[in-house]
């Protein structure tokens, strides 16, 4: 978790709303965005932030090649300031990762299958939650620079990763883990490079947070991108979501 999200406000608007400077060309929006895709970030930088773009999927900057990037895409907040590919970056390389939703599994019974499928549920802002910046979620990241040291003439690469932790008992009915997500008082404190403590600085996440429903298990092929995917369908389940909020 999380394995794909969604990022349906442009770049431009994204600066609009996180009072940032624009510090990139305008990426594609997407409805599926997978790992190792380009992606949006914000970073403390001269002046103020920026919103720039990285590649979603960790390259350590002493990793001998790009191989782990793909997998190297959820940090647990738990355990970040220990790995050796996240310690030396919570200090002065924390990023916000602006996304409008995201995607999680679960394994269950549906009317129209013979046995459990893994059914998709799209998360996203609950409009009347302060974690909802004009609809988009913020979520804490970390980010670094690569260089390949196979070959000397290569360009650096700036790669970030997604922040998580335990699930709140709405999404945990779910999935067991969730982005840590930020209120504009937590941007702020995870941006400011005078920070000395940012993680204990962050806040559980409420149930209302989020809300989520249901939606086509088309989003499970990368290929597909369309507005479609997010779009919520009905279930006739096997089990109770009990207090789940669905759209």
């Amino acid at each position: 978790m999380c394995g794909r999200f969604v990022r349906k406000t442009t770049a431009l608007e994204i600066s609009d709303i996180f009072s940032c400077s624009l510090d990139t060309e305008e990426l594609p929006i997407s409805f599926n965005i997978a790992p190792t895709s380009r992606i949006l970030g914000i970073i403390d930088s001269t002046g103020g932030s920026s919103a720039v773009s990285f590649s979603w999927g960790m390259i350590p900057r002493w990793a001998p090649d790009a191989s782990r990037a793909a997998s190297l895409i959820n940090a647990r907040i738990e355990t970040v300031a220990e790995k050796p590919s996240f310690r030396d970056l919570v200090a002065q390389h924390r990023c916000v990762l602006p996304m409008d939703g995201y995607f999680e599994w679960k394994e269950q019974l549906r009317h129209d299958a013979m046995k459990p499928i893994k059914q998709p549920y799209y998360f996203s802002a609950n409009s009347q939650s302060s974690y909802s910046h004009h609809g988009v979620l913020a979520v804490a990241g970390l980010w670094t620079a690569w260089k390949d040291p196979n070959q000397s003439s290569s360009q650096v690469v700036h790669t970030a990763v997604a922040l998580t932790t335990h699930a709140n008992d709405m999404v945990s009915q779910i999935h067991h883990r969730m982005p840590v997500l930020l209120d504009q008082r937590g941007v702020e404190d995870w941006l400011n490079p005078n920070n000395q403590s940012p993680l204990i600085d962050l806040a559980a996440i409420p149930n209302g947070a989020l809300v989520a429903c249901a939606v086509s298990t088309k989003v499970n092929s990368s290929r597909n991108n369309g507005s479609e995917l997010i779009e919520p369908i009905d279930l006739t389940q096997t089990e109770s979501l009990g207090e789940l909020r669905l759209f």
